[in-house]
Parts: structure tokens; C-alpha cells; sequence
């Protein structure tokens, strides 16, 4: 699973997303989790690190931990992927 930002409107939207393999779609990743703008996200985000009890119950049934939920937050805050790739925020 990766993160993915998408621009839309004017607005800068966060989405985790999965590699999937579909036949007769040009795109072989679906989307797992909306986090929604990515300001809002990274707000929820740090709530989230704080109180891991209130971590979104879709995540956890995806296999997200509290380790993934760092290194997204991590990534949010350098504009780097834990793989070396660029996150552009804007």
C-alpha cells in the first residue's frame, strides 16, 4: 500500500492506495482509504498517534499499524517516501 495524492478543484487530497490486478482497466491500483484533504489528514493523523484507539477500524482490518501510520505521517512532514521517492504536497 502507498500513499497518493491527488489534486482536484484547487484542493490537495490524500489516498491510500494497493496494487490490484484488473483486467480491462488501464490503472492496476484501487483505492483503499480516503483520507481526505491533506491538511484535515494530517490533523487526524497525529490524533490518531496519540490515542491509537481511535485509528480507523477499515485500516486495521487492512493490516495498518501503528508503524505505517509513522512512517505516512513521516512522509506528510519531509515530502519523502520511506522508499527515497518525492511526495510532492503541492
Amino acid at each position: 500500500m502507498y500513499l497518493e495524492r491527488v489534486v482536484s478543484k484547487g484542493f490537495c487530497y490524500l489516498y491510500l492506495k494497493e496494487y490490484a490486478v484488473r483486467s480491462h482497466y488501464a490503472s492496476n491500483s484501487i483505492i483503499v482509504y480516503r483520507f481526505g484533504r491533506i491538511e484535515k489528514a494530517l490533523k487526524n493523523m497525529y490524533i490518531w498517534r496519540n490515542d491509537f484507539g481511535l485509528f480507523p477500524e477499515q485500516l486495521q482490518n487492512l493490516g495498518c499499524t501503528q508503524k505505517d501510520l509513522n512512517e505516512w505521517i513521516r512522509t506528510l512532514e519531509t515530502g519523502v517516501h520511506k522508499t527515497g521517492r518525492v511526495f510532492a504536497l503541492k
